[in-house]
């Protein structure tokens, strides 16, 4: 059984309930109403005079009147041990109402036939059946209605889910206009299948990237080899080759450190500690000058502490480093500051073109400047989830005089 037709049967059933309870309370207010207006009869002419037919019971039980069993509690009243009642009995056959009530002779009986009465209420009931049931039927159709559109949305919901486990197509999206908790739950769905779509995309760009990123060093360095073992290289020739196919390797090997780090992205667990941060920043610097006795750095290095993972933060900001090297001039000061959770580096080079500031930070983006340079494309792109991991943000500014990369973390002191 589905879920729309246990929904339908569910709420047939409780309409069913309704009506069944409705009409047996409207069957008893109504019995209840018709035996009064009888009782109210009765007991207006409770006479030997009256109208109505009766019958009057001694003391010791005899009677005289209309031919009623005598009972036991009609002779309590005409012994003055009771008080008057109605009752509801057949006598010769016929459905009666009694009205008992004491007298100075004993106890007078006043009785009314309830044929009328039972007719009345016999239609009441016929009527109430007939209706209920044709509202339990108009009921059952109502709610095939009402759950038909009401599960609308989840039919949406679920033919997007199958069509989307079947084909594979991350691009499906589920439409929707309500705001209510189905219409949320769409929207969500929708999220999280953008956010599918995306996280596959990216994915694939990584591999398709990368192969194409890997495929260059690879082949230089086995062109280099091969040259090698035919043996027709000079010694001096056979050096060449052997330092480049060395440079072609330590190009590759920092090509998939770089890759493994982007690879990991939200699955990393940062090893999250207070660090200083202008003690980080500073020991970063010195080593870019070990690797690069020639650049020239000019800090500016206000204590700050964060709460970072100090091996990750620590190769962004090498990056940065890294990257204003690459690009600086011969001679021209490099500045690095940090202030307040803040780590600007600045260079003097030929700063970033406006058509790629919105895209200096993606992974194997190489600007047009750039693509003369060694490098795959990925130190900024780490640089951004360093950041980002952190709960900060990386930046850039260009202008005339350089280009000015910022990394700006919540800092804690």
């Amino acid at each position: 059984m589905t879920f729309r037709q246990r929904l339908m049967l569910l709420t047939a059933v409780a309409i069913a309930c309704t009506v069944a309870l409705t009409s047996l309370a409207v069957s008893q207010i109504a019995k209840h109403e018709l035996l009064s207006q009888v009782d109210a009869s009765l007991a207006s002419g409770a006479s030997p005079y009256a109208r109505f037919n009766s019958m009057v019971v001694a003391s010791d039980g005899s009677r005289a009147g209309v031919d009623v069993p005598v009972t036991r509690r009609m002779l309590a009243v005409a012994n003055g041990n009771s008080d008057a009642y109605f009752a509801s009995t057949y006598a010769q056959g016929q459905h009666i109402r009694e009205y008992v009530s004491p007298s100075a002779a004993g106890a007078i009986v006043v009785v009314d036939p309830l044929q009328p009465t039972d007719h009345a209420l016999a239609r009441i009931r016929f009527w109430a059946l007939l209706i209920g049931g044709a509202g339990i039927l108009i009921a059952a159709g109502l709610a095939a209605f009402v759950a038909a559109a009401a599960l609308l949305p989840v039919r949406r919901l679920t033919a997007a889910a199958e069509s989307v486990a079947a084909t594979g197509d991350l691009s499906e999206r589920v439409e929707h206009g309500a705001d209510d908790e189905l219409g949320r739950l769409a929207t969500r769905f929708n999220e999280m299948l953008a956010a599918l779509e995306e996280s596959v995309g990216r994915q694939r760009r990584l591999v398709a990237d990368a192969s194409h990123e890997l495929r260059t060093p690879l082949t230089a360095a086995r062109a280099n080899v091969d040259l090698v073992r035919e043996g027709q290289l000079s010694h001096d020739e056979t050096r060449h080759a052997l330092d480049e196919a060395s440079t072609e390797l330590n190009a590759l090997t920092t090509l998939l450190s770089d890759l493994v780090e982007l690879a990991r992205g939200e699955e990393r667990k940062l090893r999250v500690e207070e660090v200083h941060l202008d003690d980080l920043v500073a020991a970063a610097v010195e080593r870019a000058k070990s690797r690069t006795p020639d650049a020239m750095f000019v800090t500016s290095l206000s204590p700050t502490v964060v709460s970072a993972d100090p091996v990750l933060l620590e190769r962004a900001i090498g990056n940065l480093l890294d990257n204003a090297v690459k690009y600086s001039p011969s001679g021209a000061p490099i500045e690095v500051s940090v202030r307040t959770g803040e780590v600007v580096v600045a260079d003097h080079g030929p700063g970033v073109a406006e058509e790629d500031l919105p895209r200096i930070f993606d992974r194997f983006y190489r600007a047009a400047g750039a693509r003369s340079k060694p490098g795959a494309g990925l130190g900024l792109a780490i640089v951004r989830e360093a950041a980002e991991a952190h709960g900060g943000t990386a930046s850039v500014e260009s202008g005339a005089g350089g280009a000015r990369f910022r990394i700006t973390l919540p800092a804690t002191a």
